[in-house]
């Protein structure tokens, strides 16, 4: 689905691009914000990255973070958040936020 803006026609990538520049958000913010699932933004998030890094630019992945013992996941690269944690094992994992960096 193709959103008109003001400049012309957008793309469900280039509105991921606009709001990150604005913000940072996690993926659950940007499926309500843009009406696509979380799966389907979490594979835009992976062509993003790749094509900032072509440009020289980069995608700031923030680590999700244990609510249980505090462990972060600093090692993680992957957009998605993990099933649960490595340490203590519980799944209250607060999830990645995204920004531009």
């Amino acid at each position: 689905m193709e959103q008109i803006t003001e400049t012309g026609p957008s793309t469900i990538r280039q509105q991921i691009i606009e709001l990150l520049a604005a913000e940072t958000l996690g993926a659950r913010e940007l499926s309500q914000e843009l009406h696509q699932s979380e799966k389907e933004i979490y594979a835009h998030l992976e062509h993003i990255e790749r094509s900032l890094k072509a440009e020289g630019k980069r995608l700031v992945i923030e680590p999700p973070v244990c609510l249980g013992c505090g462990f972060v996941f600093e090692e993680r690269q992957r957009p998605q958040p993990p099933g649960h944690c490595p340490r203590c094992k519980k799944t209250r994992i607060r999830r990645p936020r995204y920004r531009f960096g």
